[in-house]
């Protein structure tokens, strides 16, 4: 115990370093006075610190609610969004080693996919029996009732099936590629606000539901769809649709056939477009479409298990035809033809093929050699080194001469199992690959159809029955319009001064046009928008996948298809009686009621509540406004099942302003 003061006050100053504040305040003289002064002025003025600083952030998030691009970050950080890369199925010459179709490195090769589109693609057996069951349903009410009359042979249904086959497959592929959220909560959102404004202002013109649709249609004015003018116009569209499309969904050089690409203009369009155009418009089925999408309560088990996979269309797709025809030929007489092999090597030359006959003749030789029964040591030493190099040129993927073969067959050569599988395999796959180059070729050879001289005529139906199709009591003829009329241009007046973009957009937007929200809240939303937006966003997108994953499980997609097949084909069955569309449409009404959160009604009034949810119902139920967004929404998803058309159309466009200049 220390008692002496001294020794007690050198020990304080010594723990609190009272000589380093002092060679501090020698070095620094001013920096220690304002240290000094800030110290005993902090406790007493902190609360205008702490103004200060509260108005500095307020000042920054003042600035910010005034840039419309800064947003804040999503915050689900559960739900990711993965967007799909659109890969164009490959169309045209194209490189086998990396793809491109300008690859200036490896020789242009022409890939297999381009004549076999359902390469590996498997669906499960249950719906690609629903589905074949469909187009078995076009074929014999559209095709055989008259072909049967010109001839019992199957070869022309054949090659008709084969290019039905090739069509679904490309659209099934290029539908695999498509972003279907992203498109809904983009493109098809806007078209949708578009259409609801445009019914906004055309209710206010009228007094009762029963004219809100002929004011809607004089609302839309020259941006009503050329498809609604008449059911004349409409079918020409999807006339020129199909044409549109053939190059990008038909076989390479199928267009040369001039008779069976009119025949199948012809089929799709009177038969199977119109009539799914009709279907999806119809008020009835846009309440079923409603019902099923805000349905929230949990799926029912399914008690079934999944069907196997099998390959897409294939028993459709198989020959009815057992008679061979004479024209005909195997690869094995045109080999044996010098003539017809240079013209058939000319012919592989053009499509960028040749490996593939080379590979058929290399195999054809190998097989010929495996197959001798006295094979000393040498010789089948020889076979191995032989079977490597096939190995290296026809199935590794640095090879230029690279050919799609089934994984299975590829394992095989590489493990060198010769002796016990691969002879068999090789003989079966050896003339596989080039069946379609075949087929292409003897087409190529045939001359051009002459075209008709005379109109051509629209295959609805050899019925009268059918035949009415075109004259549909729902849709009459359609806004009637006649030809030649000019239409004024109609401006959307909110849309145009509010820049809409997103879900979060959307919502609001609905809320001001529909729902006629107070101003308090429309400017709270506005506030909160820089919070909320792209978290709604990704919720509203993941909602979205969930839903749609729903409707891809096996035993929906059964049922989707079972529904339109009835629709379309079943003219013999009863159609669903007024007393059951009424109150179809009696529950979708009470369902969208029920669907928006009750705070909503609280939010904005139950009034206008009630009459926000009435002008959507009474806008669904309308025939021909349903038909027109039906038509807005094919272009959207046309355009992104193939985005060629947009350089197509800009050329064509140009061209003719071209044209109209000069």
């Amino acid at each position: 115990i220390m008692s002496d003061p001294h020794s007690i006050l050198a020990c304080v100053r010594r723990g609190l370093r009272l000589h380093v504040f002092k060679d501090v305040a020698r070095q620094y003289p001013v920096i220690f006075l304002s240290f000094i002064c800030y110290r005993s002025t902090f406790s007493r003025y902190l609360h205008i610190l702490l103004i200060f600083w509260l108005f500095l952030a307020g000042v920054i998030t003042f600035y910010c609610s005034l840039s419309p691009e800064y947003l804040l970050p999503n915050v689900l950080i559960s739900i990711k969004t993965e967007r799909k890369q659109q890969e164009l199925f490959p169309l045209g010459h194209s490189c086998a080693v990396c793809g491109k179709n300008q690859c200036k490195r490896h020789r242009p090769t022409l890939l297999l996919e381009n004549y076999q589109p359902w390469l590996d693609l498997k669906v499960p057996s249950k719906v690609d029996a629903s589905i074949s069951e469909v187009l078995e349903l076009v074929l014999e009410n559209f095709v055989y009732p008259w072909y049967r009359d010109i001839t019992g042979d199957e070869a022309c249904v054949d090659e008709l099936r084969q290019t039905i086959h090739f069509f679904a497959a490309v659209l099934a592929h290029r539908a695999q590629r498509v972003d279907v959220p992203l498109v809904l909560m983009d493109k098809m959102m806007k078209a949708a606000m578009k259409h609801i404004e445009i019914i906004a202002k055309a209710q206010q013109k009228v007094k009762n539901t029963e004219g809100l649709q002929q004011a809607a249609l004089a609302e839309y004015g020259s941006d009503l769809h050329v498809a609604l003018r008449s059911r004349k116009d409409e079918l020409l569209y999807l006339r020129k649709l199909t044409e549109l499309l053939f190059p990008y969904v038909m076989p390479p050089k199928a267009t040369d056939c001039r008779s069976l690409a009119l025949l199948i203009r012809e089929v799709m369009t009177g038969s199977v477009f119109l009539p799914i155009m009709d279907f999806v418009a119809d008020p009835d089925t846009v309440n079923h479409m409603v019902l099923i999408f805000i349905d929230d309560t949990p799926p029912e088990p399914v008690t079934d298990p999944p069907s196997a996979l099998v390959p897409f269309l294939e028993k459709f797709a198989d020959p009815r035809n057992t008679k061979s025809s004479v024209l005909k030929l195997d690869l094995k007489e045109i080999r044996e033809q010098q003539d017809l092999l240079f013209r058939f090597m000319s012919f592989l030359k053009e499509e960028g093929a040749v490996h593939v006959l080379q590979f058929c003749l290399t195999v054809e030789e190998f097989n010929d050699r495996i197959l001798c029964p006295d094979l000393s040591d040498t010789e089948m030493q020889r076979l191995h080194e032989e079977v490597q190099k096939i190995y290296e040129m026809y199935c590794l993927e640095e090879s230029i001469d690279k050919i799609s073969f089934d994984p299975f067959i590829i394992e095989e050569i590489h493990n060198r199992k010769i002796f016990k599988s691969v002879p068999g395999k090789l003989i079966k796959e050896k003339g596989q690959n080039l069946e379609p180059f075949i087929q292409s070729f003897f087409s190529s050879c045939e001359s051009p159809k002459p075209k008709p001289s005379r109109p051509e005529l629209t295959i609805l139906s050899p019925t009268a029955e059918n035949n009415k199709k075109l004259f549909n009591e729902l849709y009459r003829n359609n806004a009637n319009l006649p030809e030649g009329l000019e239409r004024k241009h109609n401006q959307n007046y909110f849309m145009e001064l509010m820049e809409v973009d997103g879900v979060y957009d959307f919502m609001m937007y609905i809320g001001r046009v529909v729902f006629h929200m107070p101003d308090w809240l429309h400017h709270f939303l506005s506030g909160a928008r820089i919070l909320l937006k792209r978290t709604l966003e990704v919720y509203v997108g993941h909602y979205f996948q969930v839903k749609l994953e729903q409707l891809m499980q096996e035993h929906c997609l059964v049922s989707l298809i079972t529904l339109f097949r009835d629709a379309v084909f079943c003219e013999s069955t009863e159609e669903r009686s007024l007393e059951d569309k009424q109150r179809r449409a009696k529950q979708t009404f009470e369902e969208m009621m029920n669907y928006l959160p009750g705070l909503v009604g609280k939010c904005i009034g139950e009034e206008a509540k009630y009459e926000g949810v009435k002008m959507l119902f009474n806008t669904i139920q309308q025939p021909l406004l349903n038909k027109q967004m039906t038509y807005v929404l094919l272009d959207i998803a046309v355009q992104e099942l193939f985005p060629e058309l947009s350089e197509v159309t800009l050329s064509c466009t140009t061209h003719t302003e071209t044209q109209s200049s000069s």
